[in-house]
């Protein structure tokens, strides 16, 4: 498979966070996993990784919860 995925365009994530605060959506550090993501019509890709710090307690989950929850912010 190819990544990102071939005609997907790009969508800017930059400071996605700050503007999330800003309207009152406010994510701590583990949950600020989304980095990067591409459009190709309807579908949205999104590229998303758990910081370095929870990546040892992620052993107990199929998925874990921020990581799931970062793909959600694409």
């Amino acid at each position: 498979m190819l990544w990102p995925p071939e005609g997907a365009v790009a969508v800017p994530v930059d400071g996605l966070y700050e503007r999330l605060a800003e309207a009152g959506y406010e994510y701590g550090p583990v949950f600020q996993g989304l980095r990067s993501a591409w459009r190709d019509g309807e579908l949205v890709y999104a590229e998303v990784v758990l910081p370095d710090e929870p990546v040892g307690s992620a052993q107990g989950f199929g998925i874990h919860p921020a990581l799931l929850d970062a793909a959600l912010h694409g």
